[in-house]
């Protein structure tokens, strides 16, 4: 038998660990569990999600029991644990020539100078938000928005410690801009979004799937093909921009984020939602505050949305780099998309390597290109206008065939 009912394990370098009293107290919460499942490989997800204090998490590791792992315990053929052993090595040459090469090294000059821009644009949007007329309030409303999705981009690098590489300083970073400018506790966010990559686009793994009633991206997300013939499915291409993301944006802020901090007793993080909330309220007229949030959902969800959602789901495991080449999408890069996506059109190079400053994602891209060629993998890249279009033609064909059931 893999394991008892009652003992936990993760496959790490083939080895077994046992982690029935750790993953309690695993301080990344209950992702662990995601890899306990039998024949999950957390080799690579170990390695990338801690590759800033790699040695700290060896150190734990080496007071844990472990065994050697059998291959008959694997559910995978001999011929796919072949081409999974390849791709691990291949994949550990390109990560150890990156290492080599100073990548992972933060930019502190760049970091400051998008800090202050995103303070910036969202400072002045809020100022203009409390003027008397229509027209700056209108404006206010719009650089409201656009700063606190610029600080999205910044805040996702600090939550991935690939903004100053200390991820005491970036975790701290990242709860200041996204709770001040975004209203949304970093705590929460790291939970949620370590979570989806750790298996994106995996049923009942990756949250960002979890996205009923309002929004379908895949048929197999909708449980009841009732729920498929709802009004927000049915209109879901029209809606997306118009009010999904709106609606997202606001249970982030409302209720999501806020419930995760008093349970979790994120204190700092609720002090930095309050901050955002009292600036607002003070300084913002009402509507500009809705139509600001508008502006921040449509602007992070819509750009979000492109890198995943159009694409299939996974439905069982697989390798960490089958998932980022199966699951993920890229957007042709220039100096304008690079800098309205934050540098996450590159996102099956951010997949593949979270804690890379995403900025230097385009020095690795022909590498990674030509690893996905070797083990013949998509590598899923178009314009930004056709990432739109096949966005919208996958909300309208899953709308589709829950109307003709």
């Amino acid at each position: 038998m893999h394991h008892k009912i009652d003992k936990l394990e993760i496959l790490y370098d083939g080895y077994y660990y046992d982690v029935t009293e750790f993953s309690k107290r695993h301080p990344g919460g209950d992702i662990i569990l995601y890899y306990t499942e039998k024949g999950e490989d957390a080799t690579q997800a170990i390695q990338q999600f801690h590759n800033r204090f790699f040695r700290k998490v060896r150190s734990m590791m080496s007071n844990l029991k472990r065994r050697p792992a059998p291959d008959n315990e694997s559910p995978l053929t001999p011929e796919e644990r072949n081409r999974h052993q390849n791709i691990t090595n291949d994949f550990n040459e390109l990560f150890s020539w990156m290492q080599t090469q100073g990548l992972f090294a933060p930019s502190p000059l760049r970091n400051i100078w998008r800090i202050i821009e995103c303070s910036l644009i969202w400072m002045t949007g809020v100022y203009f938000c409390g003027n008397s007329r229509f027209s700056l309030q209108f404006l206010g409303a719009v650089l409201f928005g656009l700063g606190a999705g610029r600080a999205g981009w910044v805040m996702h690098e600090a939550g991935h410690h690939s903004l100053t590489g200390n991820h005491k300083a970036d975790r701290l970073i990242q709860s200041i801009i996204l709770g001040v400018l975004d209203g949304v506790a970093g705590g929460w966010w790291r939970r949620h979004h370590n979570k989806h990559h750790a298996m994106p686009q995996r049923i009942d793994y990756d949250l960002d799937l979890n996205t009923m009633p309002v929004v379908a991206n895949a048929i197999e997300i909708v449980k009841d093909g009732r729920h498929g013939r709802s009004f927000f499915i049915q209109n879901q291409k029209w809606l997306f921009l118009a009010l999904d993301c709106c609606l997202a944006t606001m249970a982030w802020r409302m209720y999501s984020s806020p419930r995760s901090a008093i349970k979790y007793r994120n204190y700092f993080d609720l002090v930095m939602m309050g901050i955002h909330w009292w600036i607002m309220l003070s300084f913002a007229a009402p509507w500009t505050i809705i139509f600001g949030i508008w502006v921040a959902g449509t602007y992070l969800f819509g750009n979000f949305a492109l890198s995943h959602s159009r694409l299939p789901v996974a439905k069982k495991q697989t390798h960490w780099v089958e998932y980022a080449f199966r699951h993920t999408a890229n957007i042709k890069s220039s100096l304008w998309m690079d800098w309205w996506t934050g540098y996450l059109n590159f996102e099956i190079v951010h997949h593949l390597f979270p804690t890379l400053p995403p900025f230097r994602s385009y020095l690795v891209r022909d590498k990674v290109m030509a690893l996905a060629a070797k083990y013949d993998l998509p590598y899923n890249e178009v314009s930004y206008m056709e990432a739109w279009a096949q966005n919208f033609r996958n909300l309208d064909n899953v709308a589709k065939h829950f109307k003709q059931m």
